[in-house]
């Protein structure tokens, strides 16, 4: 099976008041070919309204709040950015990619007012630790196939010395020790240059938005009732 794997928020329990979640989106793809596709279709359609979005935006007195040039090299377009996306363009994405499902999703949420200060010392660690809690759960649920995982994930926010640890580290705690068949394999990637970690990203800030918003609660719903969101872990348990 393939896992594409992004994030929204911070790991931070001094912060929680102003950032009480911390998301990361696994995108579990059936159809990777027909997936590519209708990502090329989504970004060709909506291409004058994504270089809007993709704007400096301003408060009433000028001062920039967002600043924009994630999505777009001067008029190339490098990537999708869930955090560029006003509230119709992300009900846009959802609409157009529940269409056709080629994909899953699942979900791990931590609550960050309810970590401690030792976990949240290695943020690196707390991620690596909660996915494989997470990944034993959906498999052993059976909501993921029981199998061998390539899961891919965005590079920029991983420090080098750890890259290579978390294959290391599921393929121990998992499959040496016969919680799941694997074996796992992880690969980095910079998003502007994989598709489908960027529909990871978008599905990761849409659902932090409607943690502290609930403004998506029909689209939410939607989604789970057409079987798009499979599952949610939340940590602590």
């Amino acid at each position: 099976m393939n896992i594409y794997i992004d994030e929204s928020g911070s790991i931070n329990n001094k912060i929680s008041a102003h950032s009480p979640f911390f998301v990361i989106s696994l995108v579990h793809v059936k159809e990777k070919d027909k997936l590519q596709r209708a990502y090329k279709r989504f970004v060709s359609s909506n291409l004058k309204r994504l270089k809007e979005l993709d704007q400096d935006r301003t408060d009433s007195h000028g001062k920039i709040i967002r600043k924009g040039g994630k999505m777009f090299d001067g008029d190339s377009f490098k990537e999708l950015k869930g955090t560029q996306f006003d509230p119709e363009m992300k009900r846009r994405f959802l609409e157009f990619f529940s269409r056709k499902p080629y994909f899953e999703v699942f979900y791990i949420v931590l609550h960050n007012d309810k970590l401690t200060d030792q976990f949240c010392a290695n943020t690196a660690r707390c991620f690596n630790y909660t996915l494989r809690l997470a990944l034993n759960y959906f498999i052993k649920n059976g909501w993921l196939p029981n199998e061998e995982c390539i899961i891919q994930l965005d590079e920029r926010n991983e420090k080098t010395e750890t890259k290579y640890f978390l294959e290391n580290y599921l393929n121990t705690e998992l499959t040496l020790s016969g919680s799941c068949n694997g074996p796992f394999k992880i690969s980095y990637f910079d998003s502007s240059n994989n598709h489908l970690i960027q529909i990871a990203d978008v599905f990761s800030n849409w659902y932090y938005s409607h943690l502290l918003s609930k403004e998506y609660a029909e689209e939410y719903h939607k989604l789970k009732e057409d079987g798009i969101i499979k599952s949610i872990f939340e940590f602590p348990l």
